[in-house]
């Protein structure tokens, strides 16, 4: 069954981001207003298929409940440790479907052909998509890239993709090279749907950048006939960007929520340094008075018990 297709149009998909989208944050999302599909974390295939796997396995950890709407993304550029992850991951029964990394724009992973550096290479991109397919024949397969890598070459490159028999097909509307520095590209996003309907009417289009509500996710969908929205630094702005109703929350029900976060992040035990939790803390402290203070001081703490006097310590206002 293609898990892709079971889903009401137009659905949202929070995206894979690193350091962000591990279990920790998932089931928080999950807790607070959550996407129609989550997102692993970057799962390096040759972390995976190394002496360091028990780290990179961290990236893998689900919660309860979870699997029937999650993705694992992996990224590398070799087909055979693809292969093996792949069946991994299809052996494992905790996912509902394998994306590849082929967009990512970090220049020195670039560099290595892996990511954003795959745009273009067709050989390869097809060897990668072949072995994923060959590792997990009952999951399906995607892909999340971008309009170029240096140049745009939507139609060159996403035609190319709409070939390889894909359950769906993310697209950031920027090159790599323009990473985020500019406005995403939508008008190329739609050409990606009008091609999805010539070449491949089976698989799913998923439009990525520049979407801060759900409102607006709504509308780009209308006007570009994308079937799903992927939301990414989006939740940074607005914890509950998933919902389907607006939601206000008073600075007290932030900081409950920063405390749930925080509660979660100890309860996994994760492995991660205490330091990546704080780049959150823009999410729940912001928005009234003296907030950029407060986040100063959480800014400042080293351990999750800290954070916990800070905030029990703080004056608040009754309403933002």
């Amino acid at each position: 069954m293609n898990f892709w297709q079971q889903l009401k149009r137009p659905f949202f998909v929070l995206a894979p981001m690193d350091d962000v989208t591990d279990v920790v944050f998932r089931q928080l999302v999950a807790e607070v207003a959550p996407p129609d599909v989550f997102m692993t974390e970057f799962v390096s295939i040759d972390g995976l298929q190394s002496a360091g796997r028990e780290r990179t396995l961290e990236r893998l950890r689900v919660f309860p409940g979870e699997s029937a709407n999650l993705i694992a993304q992996i990224w590398g550029n070799d087909p055979e440790k693809y292969e093996l992850t792949a069946r991994e991951i299809a052996a494992s029964g905790n996912f509902a479907g394998i994306d590849i990394n082929m967009g990512c724009p970090e220049r020195g992973i670039v560099a290595r052909g892996c990511c954003g550096g795959l745009i273009g290479n067709y050989e390869l991109a097809g060897e990668i998509i072949a072995a994923v397919k060959r590792g997990a024949p009952g999951l399906p397969v995607s892909v999340k890239t971008r309009v170029g890598l240096n140049a745009i070459i939507t139609e060159e490159w996403t035609g190319w993709l709409l070939q390889q028999n894909l359950a769906a097909l993310t697209i950031h509307g920027r090159t790599v090279r323009e990473m985020s520095k500019v406005p995403a590209h939508w008008d190329e996003i739609s050409k990606v749907v009008k091609l999805r309907d010539q070449l491949a009417p089976h698989t799913v289009i998923i439009g990525n950048g520049d979407v801060l509500s759900r409102a607006q996710g709504e509308q780009l969908a209308t006007q570009t006939g994308v079937d799903a929205v992927m939301i990414g630094r989006g939740i940074f702005h607005d914890i509950d960007v998933f919902s389907s109703e607006h939601i206000e929350r008073t600075p007290e029900e932030r900081i409950a929520v920063l405390l749930r976060h925080v509660e979660l992040y100890e309860q996994w035990g994760s492995t991660k340094h205490f330091q990546v939790l704080k780049k959150f803390f823009k999410i729940y402290v912001a928005g009234w008075p003296n907030a950029a203070e407060l986040r100063a001081q959480l800014m400042d703490a080293t351990t999750p018990a800290e954070v916990r006097t800070i905030l029990a310590q703080a004056q608040l206002p009754a309403a933002v």
